[in-house]
């Protein structure tokens, strides 16, 4: 199969990562793969086993670059496009509407648009992602699919003494400290409050912990109106560490005991997926799909810092945290192993290609 995928996101976030996932899974399977990406991306410069035809696009809704995009992709001899983000959706849009060419959607965020609705297939990447879409926007239930992200746990190595040693030091962080915290950019959806106030209610337990956040600290609109005077206060001077954006964060992923995510709102997170993969223990929100990833103890109504700083009190044990850990690794190659849900992505162009005005005047 011929398989076109658009991905508008330029950053290094969820939506570029598991892209990348997917296209490699796909050139593993056998398929040919055409990449739209967004100019001087992420994804621009992985490197994939297997060809993949490139090409780099503003994603400006013009009609000269729309077409220029379209006519590359008609002229490659697509069997489906499949797009990624609100810029690869609204090419997918028109491509559906002008030359009725089959397209399948990812739902990687929940929020309207009006590209959903002239998507031959969706996918959901949980069944809140699925259910919001079907009550809020009148997405057909027919054509939504339940389907999460495939993860390669082979591709990240299990935390070791070494790695362990290494990140700290790259961090500046003391070798006993009881580290917690997580991988993403700062702001009231991702919620990090919550971590302060969890790594607070440690401290006042007499455990020696410490909080790393890794990420962008460019709030931007959205903000964490209590942030700053938390991280401020004097009880904390330096046990928090915001290390930044940083493009070695998986190596730096084993300098964690814990890791948290407290985000309000999520879809198909990655980094919680890294960090099991990793043989971390992971504490989490009930939001998105990790709901279906992590056992009743270890998710949290969103808010629950005290739920939440009991599960890590019961975690400072080395031990336990390595066998809570391989149990997570263990289930997202359970759940989310890629030839499993390649077959299962297969089927669901199957399904847009034979909807589409296209491939039936072409009959």
């Amino acid at each position: 199969m011929k398989i076109a995928h658009l991905v508008g996101h330029g950053a290094l976030n969820g939506v570029a990562t598991s892209s990348r996932i997917l296209i490699q899974a796909q050139l593993d399977a056998g398929h040919e793969v055409m990449l739209v990406h967004s100019l001087g991306s992420w994804i621009e410069h992985q490197h994939f086993d297997g060809p993949v035809r490139m090409m780099g696009s503003s994603f400006a809704t013009t009609p000269r670059e729309i077409r220029r995009v379209g006519y590359a992709i008609r002229d490659w001899g697509e069997d489906v496009v499949h797009c990624h983000g609100s810029r690869g959706n609204k090419f997918g849009l028109v491509f559906r509407c002008a030359a009725g060419t089959p397209i399948v959607m990812t739902a990687h965020a929940r929020q309207y648009q009006l590209p959903w609705l002239f998507a031959h297939e969706v996918i959901g990447l949980s069944q809140w992602t699925v259910d919001y879409y079907v009550k809020h926007w009148l997405v057909s239930r027919r054509h939504i699919h339940l389907l999460p992200n495939m993860f390669d746990v082979g591709r990240i190595e299990p935390v070791s003494v070494a790695s362990r040693a290494r990140a700290r030091a790259a961090l500046g962080i003391r070798d006993e400290a009881f580290l917690i915290g997580s991988v993403g950019q700062l702001g009231g959806r991702k919620n990090q409050i919550d971590m302060v106030r969890v790594l607070r209610k440690l401290l006042d337990e007499d455990v020696d912990a410490e909080l790393l956040v890794i990420g962008s600290t460019n709030q931007g609109n959205d903000i964490m109106a209590e942030w700053d005077a938390a991280i401020a206060a004097p009880e904390l001077t330096g046990r928090i560490h915001l290390p930044g954006l940083r493009n070695d964060a998986l190596e730096l992923l084993p300098a964690f005991d814990l890791f948290l995510m407290t985000s309000r709102d999520e879809q198909a997170p990655i980094a919680p997926l890294e960090a099991m993969a990793a043989g971390l223990p992971v504490l989490s929100t009930r939001v998105g799909n990790m709901v279906d990833l992590l056992p009743r103890e270890q998710s949290f109504a969103v808010g629950d810092v005290d739920g939440m700083a009991a599960a890590a009190l019961d975690l400072r044990d080395a031990t336990q945290r390595r066998a809570v850990g391989q149990a997570g690794r263990q289930e997202i190659a359970r759940q989310l192993d890629p030839k499993r849900i390649v077959g299962e992505i297969d089927r669901i162009y199957r399904l847009a290609i034979g909807r589409s005005s296209k491939k039936r005047r072409q009959k």
